[in-house]
């Protein structure tokens, strides 16, 4: 199928979440994370590319949306679940990439801290919004990502089946591979299936192309075996 030529009927209602949250520590100062954002977006992109109806949305980054599309803008992990509330009953499929932060500060000072010798936060940790919204599953498709410093398969596969997802991208970050910003990557893309599709040294937006392949085929798959 030619993605420019896609049928009405093979729209997807797509929802690709992207870059970091931040947790406010005060009104200056935040917790966050190394996400930019890109591949979030290139995905995006890419399902634009393909006429797909797409709901973007994106913590704060330093790139500009999509023209196409719907584009929500949020800042911390409760405004990314709130949003995703709002968004997904309507979607056929959840794209998270986004890099929620595990930890958000227990109480947020109204006044910027001064410096004072030593200051101590207590962390509390934020909701697992897959699992908040596994609710809404039913016969979506809902795509994780997974970081990992190591076990990547290990814990990836752990995830996949914890979260009830269709696919997870595994990603690694090691001394010799930096998966933040426009860089190279090395990385595996799981199915429910057991399935392992290892990408090496390939872009970003090659990765998105391969991601989306993979979402139309389970996609369809479902369509056709109508459970939609």
């Amino acid at each position: 199928m030619e993605h420019s030529e896609i049928k009405k009927e093979n729209v997807i209602r797509i929802i690709v979440t992207a870059g970091p949250t931040q947790e406010p520590i005060d009104p200056v100062r935040f917790i966050s994370n190394r996400s930019t954002g890109l591949f979030g977006y290139l995905i995006a992109k890419e399902a634009l590319k393909r006429k797909h109806n797409v709901t973007l949305i994106s913590g704060p980054t330093q790139i500009l949306p999509p023209k196409a599309g719907k584009s929500v803008s949020i800042e911390t992990a409760d405004d990314l679940l709130k949003a995703l509330k709002k968004e997904i009953k309507n979607a056929d499929c959840l794209i998270m990439c986004a890099a929620v932060s595990d930890f958000k500060v227990k109480q947020t000072s109204a006044k910027k801290i001064k410096r004072k010798g030593q200051i101590k936060l207590e962390l509390v940790p934020n909701k697992d919004i897959l699992k908040e919204l596994a609710g809404y599953k039913r016969h979506k498709l809902f795509v994780g990502f997974n970081l990992e410093t190591s076990n990547l398969v290990k814990n990836a596969k752990l995830k996949l089946k914890d979260k009830n997802l269709d696919l997870i991208v595994a990603n690694s970050l090691t001394k010799s591979h930096n998966p933040f910003g426009n860089n190279m990557l090395d990385i595996k893309i799981i199915d429910k299936y057991n399935n392992i599709l290892h990408i090496t040294h390939k872009s970003k937006s090659f990765i998105a192309y391969v991601l989306l392949d993979k979402i139309e085929e389970l996609w369809y798959e479902i369509k056709e075996q109508g459970e939609v």
